[in-house]
C-alpha cells in the first residue's frame, strides 16, 4: 500500500484519477482551491467503488502560511498514517506553494515547506520525494537544497 501526498499548490488531480477507484494506493492533497487551476479537488471528492475514502483531499485559501499550514497537515497526516498504515509514501514537494512564487499564493517558508518532509520522514516508512511545481527559479533551488 501506497500513500501518495502532494503539497503543491496546484491539486493533485493526475495522480488522484489515476487511482480513484483502488484502495491500493490513497491520495492525499492540499492545494489551493475555487477559481485556480485545474480547478478540482473538492473536499467531497473521496474515491469510488474499492477506491472509496481512499483519495483526501485539503482545500485551502489564499495566504496559507507555516503555522496554519502545520496545524492542519501535522494532525491530518498523523491520523492518515495511523489508519492507512502505508508500506512506502510518496511526497510531491512542489516548490509552488513557497511565499513569492510567482503562480502560487501561499506564504509557506522554505522551513515550513521542510517541515512536512521531517514530519513523514518521522514514521520510519520508506519515502520517496519528488518535485512539482515550482515558478520562480531562486524558491525551488533554496526548496531543494534545504530539504
Amino acid at each position: 500500500r501506497v500513500l501518495y501526498v502532494d503539497i503543491d499548490v496546484h491539486h493533485g488531480d493526475g495522480v488522484e484519477e489515476a487511482f480513484y477507484t483502488t484502495d491500493r494506493v490513497m491520495t492525499v492533497s492540499f492545494h489551493k482551491f475555487g477559481d485556480f487551476f485545474p480547478g478540482t479537488g473538492h473536499i467531497k471528492d473521496t474515491g469510488v467503488g474499492p477506491g472509496k475514502d481512499y483519495a483526501l483531499n485539503v482545500p485551502l485559501n489564499d495566504g496559507m502560511d507555516d503555522e496554519n499550514f502545520r496545524a492542519l497537515f501535522r494532525p491530518i497526516m498523523q491520523k492518515v498514517m495511523d489508519v492507512y498504515k502505508p508500506d512506502a509514501v510518496v511526497l510531491q514537494c512542489g516548490a509552488d506553494s513557497l511565499s513569492g512564487d510567482r503562480l502560487g499564493c501561499f506564504n509557506l517558508s522554505v522551513k515550513g515547506h521542510a517541515d512536512c518532509l521531517r514530519f513523514l520522514r518521522s514514521f520510519n516508512v520508506p519515502l520517496m520525494v519528488l518535485g512539482g511545481g515550482g515558478y520562480t527559479v531562486r524558491n525551488v533551488a533554496r526548496c531543494w537544497c534545504y530539504e
